[in-house]
């Protein structure tokens, strides 16, 4: 048994000498001085201990802060700031009393030039370019036309940050003034009516529809700009038909296709609705549609997947489609830019960010794709 334990002792020595000694001497720290140097993609500042990057919430680039270490990993730590020795010129006073506590929203502490400058960097760090332009959005507080509030049978208001304990809400600035005055009334707000580029919408609550309509005009408008009179378009993961409906007034026929059928009804009145008759939906998963499809029939395909991006399939069938030219709206950079590897037939023509969720760290992105085979 002795031997066996020296065996042992000696295989935990080795382990412990593979790991970084900064690493050990972080976990042995209680308090750090720290330059931000960087964001995470949560918007989370970045220092270095060392060389050890250290994730600080609630720091702005450029700040010196003194932290207090609260999590420990292989690779990083996570610290909380304790104080704040040289402040940015681009902090500012959280309007919100909630803040750092409620998971709502986590850049109120920084200006919203600040905020475009974080959202900018993320998606050119995703994708690998220099720079990258934004779209802002016209209006950062009470935007989202759809709130679902939290309760724990006592409290009615959001997660706190992390977790699924409740934390109770007087007056979000993120949810519409409608959803705030009916939080007491009513857990799930949606106005079912949305006026969207001049179109009249009628959404049900399981009805996917952009949260933000000022920002989903700008970033549809983006996309109708790169379409031309005579384009015959394919709109994949068409949602109830926002983007669909919208260009289809610049295009010269669209077909949207969605796996939701709720939302392909809805689609098909609002095209009535509307007196939109150049464009047509289709009930199913894009992924089996897409082998049914004949590309000869189209000129442009939209993309519009949810935040797992599309599925690689798909994906292989539209690199040999032909198609001339792909236009992909993405709410997550990290999973555009995978998906994106994956259509290298296709060159980058335009790109910009869509700032569609401010004071959160969350960004949509619109890249323009042109050539194919």
């Amino acid at each position: 048994m002795s031997g066996s334990f020296y065996i042992a002792a000696n295989n935990v020595v080795r382990l412990l000498d593979l790991i970084p000694r900064v690493w050990y001497d972080i976990r042995m720290t209680n308090e750090l001085t720290l330059q931000i140097i960087d964001y995470n993609s949560s918007g989370e500042g970045v220092g270095k201990s060392d060389g050890f990057v250290v994730f600080v919430p609630f720091s702005i680039v450029g700040e010196l802060v003194r932290v207090k270490i609260i999590e420990t990993h292989k690779s990083y730590a996570r610290a909380e700031i304790i104080g704040i020795l040289e402040s940015s010129p681009q902090r500012i006073t959280p309007e919100c009393k909630h803040f750092g506590l409620c998971g709502g929203c986590g850049l109120l502490h920084m200006t919203y030039d600040e905020e475009l400058r974080f959202k900018r960097r993320k998606v050119a760090n995703a994708l690998r370019l220099d720079e990258i332009p934004i779209i802002q959005s016209p209006v950062t507080r009470h935007y989202r036309n759809k709130t679902i509030w939290q309760t724990d049978g006592e409290k009615i208001g959001l997660y706190a940050q992390k977790s699924h304990d409740v934390i109770e809400v007087e007056n979000c600035l993120l949810q519409s003034e409608e959803a705030n005055k009916l939080k007491n009334k009513q857990l799930f707000y949606r106005n079912p009516k949305q006026l969207l580029c001049g179109l009249e919408f009628e959404v049900g609550e399981k009805s996917f529809f952009q949260i933000n309509n000022a920002s989903a005009e700008k970033m549809i408008a983006f996309v109708a700009d790169n379409l031309s009179p005579t384009d015959r378009v394919l709109d994949l993961y068409c949602g109830g038909g926002a983007i669909s409906l919208c260009v289809a007034r610049k295009a010269a026929s669209v077909v949207g296709v969605e796996v939701n059928k709720q939302a392909i009804i809805e689609a098909i009145a609002n095209a009535r609705r509307n007196n939109i008759e150049n464009i047509e939906f289709i009930a199913g998963k894009s992924e089996r549609i897409i082998d049914n499809i004949d590309f000869s029939e189209f000129d442009a395909v939209i993309l519009d997947p949810p935040r797992a991006g599309c599925d690689k399939h798909l994906l292989e069938r539209l690199q040999l489609s032909g198609i001339k030219k792909i236009i992909y709206v993405s709410c997550n950079p990290a999973t555009l830019a995978r998906d994106l590897k994956r259509l290298d037939n296709y060159e980058m023509t335009a790109v910009t960010a869509v700032d569609m969720f401010p004071r959160t760290a969350h960004v949509e992105v619109v890249c323009v794709l042109e050539g194919g085979i």
